[in-house]
């Protein structure tokens, strides 16, 4: 049976142990001075070492022949204990041993001395799975146990361990491996197995472990079996389901141009070739943060795990972007990374997200309005504005009726707006945040996203019209089936108290809908002249505004 490359290159020395010196350096002092503690604590993310360091700290105090403090993993004990054959070292799963009754019979063991080793030492993996019970039996044996034990806990989640336990451990942090550490030991494995490795791709599997060596060595398993005896860049890709770095920079491209047509392009080969749309988004979030990192610091060989020819393409990149845009962009994808754990429709949610990203106007954020006010600054600095002029009927005067940025030197369409909302409109317009968040709430994410890109409201016989700009047709066609509709009523109906019938349209039909209201209103003023003053000598005249 085919042995796991974790397992076959498992550290059996301090030396072998990657990225944690630290660490390393305080326990193998430790043993030089006779300074051994009674109980510590691992703490620290899956695949940093934890377990390993444990199992080499205990064949290193009890070894028969040390060198320099590490075990020398060929006499008896160590032997013994690289076999599983001793049981003086005792290796606990506490996340199926996490009962009472298992601390019990571990406490009845502890009065035993060793029968081989100098000291008994037990590990007692993932010890935050202990219930509160077991944590209170192991208590009292873990704050003064025979001078021959010594426990070695090791956790993922040590806030999760109560406050007693810890004071009573030296606790000691394992970090995550660097990138540079982990492709290193990689190459090491492959040069050992007589596999051909590229480095970018042993580069791209340090990046997808995330600082833990064991996932890491397991997708280097996977990758051993798929290149046969050779591993390419592309392949890992293919393997991984991830993003090309070339593909990548030309996506993050796309969308600092703000060229919203070919990101849309580009998220949809993507789609097509059946790339997961979550690693994507997690892909451009390193990728904007590489982005960020080059703009702030110029020392980025430990800050960004990528080769030196893709750390030259990024400060390129970065050199003609705004810091401000890239806190914005990261805003809205880390926003559309948490959304997405709960979404059902991960495709709307990234068009969206690429729809904000590339285009400022479509951003609330305040990162997005001063991007809006500096393009505005490049433009009236530019001159190229222009003040077109209409006649008012009334006066025959020349005021000024709108700006024009007078790039194409067409002149634009004058869009005249109502000054006076009805009371309807301004009690969904002032109520609309309240709205979209219940339906947030109800863990809608696909709907919320669409209509928070809202345009305007108006309301006629009872009708509530939701208008959108009109490069947003795919949300009317994505939010106008029967039984979505009928929900965004109810969620209305419940917020505000008061029933529509909603229809979506997009801005350019408005004008072809009269929806202005024809008012049955008494006029006040009159009625009350009517009674002060002789109907036969009162005249009302119409008053017609032009």
């Amino acid at each position: 049976m085919h042995k796991a490359l974790y397992r076959v290159y498992r550290p059996k020395t301090f030396e072998d142990v990657v990225g944690q010196e630290h660490i390393v350096k305080t326990l193998k002092n430790q043993i030089k001075n006779n300074n051994i503690g009674h109980a510590y604590l691992f703490s620290g993310t899956r695949g940093t070492g934890k377990t390993s360091t444990a199992k080499i700290f205990a064949r290193a105090v009890n070894c028969l022949n040390p060198t320099n403090e590490e075990p020398c993993n060929e006499c008896e004990i160590c032997t013994d204990t690289l076999n599983d054959n001793i049981m003086d070292i005792v290796e606990i799963d506490a996340a199926s041993n996490n009962s009472v009754d298992d601390i019990r019979e571990l406490r009845e063991s502890v009065k035993y001395t060793p029968s081989k080793a100098k000291y008994k030492v037990y590990i007692i993996d993932e010890v935050h799975m202990l219930s509160q019970g077991a944590f209170n039996a192991l208590l009292k044996t873990l704050e003064e146990p025979p001078s021959y034990v010594i426990f070695i806990l090791a956790t993922t989640e040590p806030h999760k361990i109560p406050a007693t336990i810890l004071s009573r451990c030296q606790r000691f942090d394992f970090k995550r491996v660097s990138s540079k550490d982990i492709a290193s030991r990689m190459a090491y494995i492959c040069k050992k197995e007589n596999i051909d490795a590229e480095d970018k791709a042993l580069s791209l599997i340090a990046r997808n472990s995330q600082g833990a060596l064991r996932d890491a060595l397991s997708i280097l398993d996977q990758c051993m079996s798929f290149g046969n005896e050779k591993i390419e860049y592309n392949d890992v890709i293919e393997l991984l389901g991830t993003v090309n770095i070339d593909e990548l920079f030309e996506l993050s491209q796309a969308i600092l141009d703000e060229n919203t047509k070919k990101s849309l392009q580009i998220l949809n080969e993507f789609i097509i070739w059946g790339k997961d749309i979550r690693n994507l988004i997690n892909d451009l979030i390193d990728h904007f943060r590489n982005l960020m990192v080059c703009k702030v610091s110029k020392d980025l060989d430990e800050i960004i795990s990528l080769p030196e020819e893709s750390i030259e393409r990024l400060k390129n990149q970065a050199e003609n972007i705004n810091i401000n845009d890239l806190i914005r962009i990261l805003n809205i994808l880390s926003e559309t990374q948490d959304s997405m754990k709960s979404s059902s429709n991960t495709r709307i949610l990234a068009e969206v997200t690429m729809m904000k990203i590339a285009q400022p106007m479509f951003d609330e954020s305040k990162e997005a309005l001063i991007k809006r006010i500096e393009n505005l600054e490049q433009i009236i600095e530019s001159g190229n504005i222009k003040v077109v002029t209409v006649q008012n009927e009334a006066n025959e005067n020349l005021v000024p009726q709108d700006i024009n940025v007078d790039n194409t030197q067409e002149e634009v369409e004058n869009v005249v707006y109502e000054n006076v909302k009805s009371e309807d409109v301004s009690l969904v317009e002032s109520s609309w945040k309240k709205i979209i968040q219940k339906i947030k709430d109800d863990r809608k994410p696909s709907i919320y996203a669409l209509l928070k890109e809202v345009n305007s409201f108006n309301v006629k016989d009872n009708i509530l019209y939701l208008i959108f700009n009109d490069n947003f047709s795919f949300a009317r066609s994505r939010l106008s089936s029967q039984d979505t509709i009928k929900y965004v009523e109810s969620v209305i109906r419940e917020v505000i108290n008061r029933s529509f019938n909603i229809q979506i349209y997009l801005k350019s039909e408005v004008a072809n809908l009269n929806l202005e209201e024809t008012s049955n209103k008494v006029d006040e003023g009159e009625e009350i002249l009517k009674k002060i003053v002789d109907k036969d000598i009162l005249e009302v005249k119409e008053s017609i505004e032009k």
